[in-house]
């Protein structure tokens, strides 16, 4: 990939980055001239934002909500210079599993083992 390209999706989700942080910043701003303070500074920290490289061309934004539990991740397309979002999924049954589509040992499996001093024998 051209290195115009992959400067396109890096600008794009630094573009991103900064518009979610100069918004925690203001949100923060209007906390400390706020009577109702603890809301808004509660507001500011709701998001959670990650970023990551989905192949030459294209970068994924991923924005946790940890108020409804939801996680959003949208697809920049570097060349088309659009940003789509790509799947919306409430994660908060999710977070009640101890184990899913995993291989053994269980977790379970492992603490039990560690605990006995067997943490060389798992498998």
């Amino acid at each position: 990939m051209a290195s115009g390209g992959r400067g396109l999706i890096a600008a794009i989700v630094l573009v991103a980055v900064v518009l979610l942080a100069s918004w925690a910043l203001s949100l923060q701003a209007q906390n400390a001239a706020s009577p109702a303070g603890g809301a808004v500074q509660a507001a500011a920290s709701r998001f959670t934002l990650m970023s990551s490289p989905l192949g030459e061309k294209r970068a994924g934004v991923f924005i946790l909500d940890s108020q409804t539990m939801r996680l959003l991740v949208y697809a920049v397309e570097g060349e088309a210079r659009t940003l789509r979002l790509v799947a919306v999924r409430d994660i908060s049954q999710d977070l009640r599993l101890s184990h899913y589509n995993n291989e053994r040992p269980w977790p379970e499996q492992i603490r039990q083992q560690v605990e006995g001093g067997q943490e060389g024998e798992l498998k």
